[in-house]
């Protein structure tokens, strides 16, 4: 018996430790990131950036703004953020609904995240209309147009960007975050990255976000891209 209790002792500490290291390499950290950002880049903090009041999109988004709780919900966190901005009460804990967890399972997103397809097809199961727009079949300029003409259409229609972001000069893979403003005047997008503890909220001129959607995703084979996201009947 006694040694029965010093296995099963053995055997709980072990668990503990494999808990606890799984825990670091998930959980995101909740520190806020500081420090430059790579040039061209911007944070939308920096002195002379324009004002941001011309957005359709960007106070509602703020406002529903929460950083991913995990390393690898960054769509999770642009999903939740998109579906709030459009008066749905959908958190980064509560969206593997029936319906969404039969798109992707949490237990998969937590492990892989989640190609540009299956965050079209989980906004979906939320009742929202998402379109993806492939990176390789926008040019520049159909691109340019896009975000324009979102970012000026009040009324709950949002885009989310999936990049790579070594193009972006930046540490990690790809990634998924929602675009919040276009800045016209110096053709650059903002977006409001979901890693906080990572970048915070980043101007990235719009022919390099262009660049950084056409890379491959390496699940599927395909090329990254946007997803355009409406609310159902809209």
């Amino acid at each position: 018996m006694r040694v029965l209790r010093r296995s099963l002792l053995a055997l709980g500490l072990a668990l503990a430790f494999v808990a606890a290291v799984l825990a670091a390499a998930l959980v995101a950290p909740r520190s806020v990131a500081e420090g430059p950002l790579p040039p061209p880049l911007a944070a939308a903090t920096d002195p002379g950036n324009p004002s941001l009041e011309t957005s359709a999109d960007h106070a509602a988004l703020a406002e529903a703004f929460a950083p991913q709780i995990l390393r690898s919900y960054c769509g999770v966190a642009s999903a939740a953020m998109v579906l709030q901005a459009m008066g749905q009460p959908v958190t980064q804990t509560s969206f593997f609904t029936p319906s969404a967890r039969a798109v992707r399972p949490r237990w998969r997103v937590v492990l892989t995240g989640m190609p540009l397809g299956d965050l079209a097809r989980l906004l979906r199961a939320h009742g929202a209309t998402a379109e993806v727009l492939g990176g390789d079949t926008l040019t520049e300029a159909a691109l340019r147009a896009r975000i324009a003409r979102n970012m000026a259409t009040p009324g709950g229609d949002y885009l989310i960007v999936n990049y790579a972001r070594a193009t972006l000069g930046q540490d990690g893979g790809g990634h998924i975050s929602p675009i919040a403003a276009y800045d016209a005047t110096a053709d650059r997008v903002l977006i409001l990255d979901t890693a906080r503890y990572r970048y915070p909220p980043t101007w990235v001129p719009l022919p390099l976000l262009w660049e950084a959607m056409r890379t491959t995703d390496p699940e599927t084979g395909l090329a990254r891209g946007l997803v355009e996201v409406r609310a159902s009947g809209a």
